[in-house]
């Protein structure tokens, strides 16, 4: 082809028509600037089909830790609001110390004397945030959401670091230097795997009053009690900001589960 253009070139100079090879050379340089057009649009496709697909593979990716963030939202709402009956009904006792009604605060022993660490799955966000890869993803709305989550999440994060320090030091400890935790082992089935002995009506009743005398240690204990009152008033701040997070993370998903479908 490129010869054969040649030809007609050099034909048209040497028959001198100036004017025939002005426009044969304006219709070149008018073919080449076309192709490098087409080249540039074709490139700039290939790199918008290469941005997409990054995109897809970091919503597809966030839509799991969201998942996985839902979930745990979900059941820690549940045992905190458990935790939240439980100390209004350990705070309730301590006021009438009713020795005939201490074995309704018993079942909500666990729930208070236990701590659950709280792990957040932000994996794909905190890698999108240091490789600068954020602004691969096109929706507005999921990178403002995706960042104001983020700021939720670690003032929750935030707050319970700060009640772990408390909840050892002043629940913690006490429950350890107080209850003997061999006394409620036998009373427990879900201890039968450790303790296959047949324990007589006399024993339980033996372990348990010790387990109770345990008990009543705790609501005399100062420190433990006002901690217990201290918690009932925060609880219910906890719980606001877990729900408020646990809304955002499922608005955030639907907003990608769209941009995923209409991708």
């Amino acid at each position: 082809m490129l010869t054969f253009l040649r030809k007609i070139r050099k034909s048209l100079m040497q028959k001198s028509k100036i004017t025939s090879y002005l426009l044969y050379a304006l219709g070149e340089i008018i073919l080449v600037v076309i192709g490098i057009l087409i080249a540039i649009q074709i490139n700039n496709l290939n790199e918008e089909n290469k941005t997409a697909k990054i995109e897809r593979t970091y919503l597809t990716r966030l839509r799991q830790d969201l998942e996985d963030n839902i979930s745990t939202w979900e059941n820690l709402i549940q045992s905190e609001e458990y935790r939240f009956e439980g100390i209004e009904e350990w705070v309730k006792f301590s006021l009438n110390k009713n020795e005939d009604s201490v074995f309704t605060v018993i079942q909500y022993f666990n729930s208070i004397a236990r701590w659950d660490d709280l792990t957040v799955n932000q994996i794909t966000f905190n890698e999108m945030q240091s490789s600068g890869k954020l602004d691969v993803i096109s929706n507005d709305s999921i990178k403002i959401n995706l960042l104001q989550l983020d700021q939720l999440y670690k003032k929750v994060i935030e707050r319970q670091a700060t009640r772990k320090l408390g909840h050892e030091k002043y629940i913690g400890e006490p429950v350890t230097d107080i209850i003997n935790n061999l006394n409620f082992i036998p009373l427990d089935d879900s201890f039968k795997h450790i303790h296959p002995k047949t324990y007589t009506e006399k024993e339980l009743e033996s372990y348990l009053a010790a387990f109770r005398k345990d008990l009543f240690g705790l609501f005399n204990n100062q420190r433990f009690m006002n901690s217990i009152v201290g918690l009932m008033y925060s609880e219910e701040l906890l719980l606001g900001e877990i729900q408020a997070a646990n809304s955002q993370a499922k608005k955030l998903k639907e907003l990608i589960d769209k941009e995923l479908e209409n991708s």
